[in-house]
């Protein structure tokens, strides 16, 4: 069985070993082979759910293993051998989900379903660890509920003298694993593009163009022995635990001793009894969509179900959870509540200048207007035109979508109308919360464009097919880094205090004016901010600046001057807004914390809040000639249809009046009164205007002409032009 050989931690040994297979081995592969994961992709219409329940999945899986960590951590009384065991192994359930499950999720929802030589073999390499040493985890854990129930006096002291190396041999067996498999893996020669389902050792050594027999009984040993020995491990430890809770004396004694073993007798049934069932499908075609079904389930839902299970069938964890929610969560939303009756924000502003608010108001609101319109405009006319259906237009859509909400949250709470500026401590909070995602997202949003210009300059041919590969990921990493800092930060300044009214001498609810007026220390969450935001902007400063002296590098090289001019010319406008964005950043971050700063940092934090989100559609459209030619045909489409609907109006206006007059002279009926009352001078002046108006609007005059004739007899086509 090919699935039962994946799985572990990865230390430095096994990384840096695996490094060296994979460089020694790298020169007998063909630098442009890869292998392309079919997955589900014989159902297309099933694409889309077939996303969104395996995204749900991973939420689950990611939060359940994470949430049994953090509680068996924060609970004193759960620091036993059983929870230790029980936390790593949600860890290593953790790092398999994430190993497999985000390139599931991405071949899902792209056409290019390829994946690289190295990348397959590294992603076979991880989860062979983590498949392995899970294996292993749970016989641990199976002699741990032995030893508990045989000598439960004894049981603390018993496991904490073998906990360490019962840990360490689970996760050097998979690492020690995972390597012999990987380096008979590589031993293998591919060619070209090859289709298989999913990276696993089966699937690869089926396309392999040489030989692959040892490789082939090398797992087939490995997985027979880890499989048997596991289970031997297993079964013995339960032989025992049955023939020691059977001598118990008492009912009770015998009840609490089998729900010991519950949640873990459940974990191991449906992880074992998976493998098992894959060992027992045939291989053959007509097995395949089962063999992936039940590989799903494997790779993809059992990392889910094993918090589900312990959290589900075990009491100490229930309670734990229980009391989390009713002591931390709870309280905190209590004290929240509590906190939004009582406590209020003032934001100051820019008060002490009243003479300024009202020219300050028209002034922001002019900015406002034309940044909503600028960034609504940006993405509409990327939208309108295929010819901008690029990465790099697609990543400045998701700009001018981040600006215009960054933009949207914090402008309309300026205060500067009225005399209130009071705002609730849930207001506050939110708008920091929704301030933070798009800041962080706007840092690393242009960090991903600084690498799509680097592709872009450096492939230009292979661009758009190198970059939608990693459209998805790049975007979705970008916007999940924002919302976990938003999360984490906000989550530090709920566990503030706050009294009575506070001033934020601010005019925006920002982390710095937040916790400055907090009754209870601050340090916690001002050291977490500073790291995050060091981290942050140290990170994608480094991305940016790699990218562009790799682009420097590849301009230069270029023979021609045109080629280099027209390079630089497609980094100008980005090379301009991170300019912008970062200069003001690091101009913050360098200005002294005084009471006479506050000034400058209110003006840098203006021009960083409301300014930067309307400069960045300007310098995109007024730099881009893409952008630019796009805007003049939709404004001569626009002026266009104008005139078409005015000289449709015009000409509907006239015909109905020469419809009026030729009813009006039919009925008078004397075309003497018409001449006596000066009614033709007056209708030739008339039509004057309206022969003067139809040049204008480029209507000829026959058009307005009714039957050739309007009137009874005297207003015809030639009496018009006359």
């Amino acid at each position: 069985m090919v699935n039962v050989a994946s799985g572990a931690l990865s230390h430095n040994t096994g990384a840096s070993a695996f490094s060296c297979f994979v460089h020694r081995n790298q020169e007998n592969q063909s630098a442009d082979m890869t292998f392309i994961l079919l997955g589900f992709s014989e159902y297309p219409e099933l694409q889309v759910p077939l996303f969104l329940l395996f995204l749900a999945i991973y939420t689950v899986t990611v939060l359940g293993n994470l949430g049994m960590i953090m509680v068996i951590k924060i609970n004193p009384k759960l620091y036993t051998p059983m929870y230790y065991f029980l936390s790593h192994l949600s860890f290593v359930d953790f790092c398999y989900s994430t190993v497999v499950t985000p390139k599931l999720l991405e071949n899902l929802v792209v056409e290019d379903r390829t994946i690289s030589f190295i990348g397959c073999i590294t992603q076979f390499f991880f989860a062979c660890i983590f498949v392995v040493t899970e294996t292993f985890m749970l016989a641990v854990m199976a002699y741990d509920r032995f030893v508990a129930v045989y000598n439960p006096l004894l049981y603390t002291v018993v496991m904490s003298q073998k906990l360490c190396s019962l840990l360490v041999g689970a996760y050097s067996w998979g690492i020690a694993c995972s390597l012999t498999l990987t380096y008979f893996l590589l031993e293998l020669s591919f060619r070209g593009n090859n289709i298989i389902n999913i990276c696993e050792h089966a699937a690869i050594v089926s396309v392999s163009c040489s030989d692959p027999y040892i490789s082939q009984k090398i797992i087939l040993v490995t997985a027979t022995f880890n499989e048997i020995s596991s289970l031997m491990i297993i079964l013995t430890s339960y032989v025992f635990i049955f023939i020691t809770v059977m001598k118990m004396p008492s009912t009770g004694g015998r009840h609490k001793a089998f729900s010991t073993c519950a949640s873990h007798l459940t974990a191991i049934t449906i992880f074992h009894g998976t493998i098992l069932f894959l060992y027992c499908v045939p291989n053959s075609r007509n097995s395949w969509l089962m063999v992936k079904v039940v590989s799903v389930f494997y790779t993809v839902v059992i990392p889910m179900l094993n918090p589900l299970i312990y959290s589900l069938r075990n009491r100490d964890v229930k309670e734990t959870v229980r009391k989390l929610i009713s002591t931390r969560l709870f309280c905190q939303l209590k004290n929240q509540k509590n906190q939004s009756d009582e406590v209020i924000f003032i934001l100051l502003g820019f008060s002490e200048y009243s003479e300024l608010q009202l020219p300050l108001f028209l002034l922001f609101l002019t900015i406002y207007t034309a940044t909503v319109l600028g960034n609504l405009g940006m993405i509409m006319t990327i939208k309108i035109n295929p010819k901008l259906h690029t990465p790099m237009y697609f990543f400045l859509s998701h700009l001018s979508f981040i600006d215009f909400c960054y933009s949207t949250v914090v402008i309309p709470k300026l205060n500067l109308v009225v005399q209130d500026r009071t705002i609730s401590f849930t207001g506050c909070i939110t708008q920091f919360f929704f301030a933070c995602i798009f800041v962080v997202t706007e840092t690393f949003m242009l960090a991903v464009m600084a690498y799509d210009r680097f592709v872009a300059v450096y492939n230009p041919l292979l661009y758009t097919v190198v970059m939608s590969q990693k459209l998805c990921s790049l975007l979705v990493g970008a916007y999940s880094w924002g919302i976990a800092c938003s999360l984490m930060f906000t989550y530090f300044l709920l566990t503030l205090t706050f009294c009575g009214t506070n001033f934020i001498n601010n005019f925006v609810c920002e982390h710095a004016a937040i916790v400055s007026v907090s009754c209870s220390d601050p340090y916690i969450s001002q050291k977490i901010i500073l790291v995050s935001a060091t981290f942050n902007e140290i990170s994608s400063l480094m991305i940016i600046l790699t990218s562009y002296v790799f682009i420097f590098i590849t301009v230069m090289k270029m023979p021609s001057t045109g080629g280099r001019h027209k390079a630089f010319s497609t980094c100008a406008s980005h090379l301009t807004a991170i300019t912008i964005f970062h200069g003001t950043i690091l101009f913050l971050y360098c200005v002294p914390n005084s009471k006479n700063s506050w000034l400058m940092v209110k003006v840098a934090s203006v021009f960083y809040t409301v300014v930067i989100p309307m400069l960045n559609p300007l310098i995109y459209s007024l730099r881009n000639r893409d952008v630019k030619e796009t805007l003049k045909k939709l404004f001569n489409t626009k002026l266009s249809c104008d005139k078409c609907k005015a000289r449709i109006l015009v000409i509907s206006f006239l015909r109905v009046l020469g419809s009026l007059e030729d009813v009006l002279g039919y009925f008078a009926g004397i075309p003497v009164i018409l001449t006596e009352y000066g009614y033709i001078s007056i209708i030739r002046n008339r039509f004057t205007f309206y022969g003067s108006l139809s040049q204008f609007l480029g209507i000829e005059v026959g058009d307005i002409t009714v039957d050739q004739q309007v009137g009874a007899g005297w207003a015809t086509e030639g009496f018009l032009q006359g």
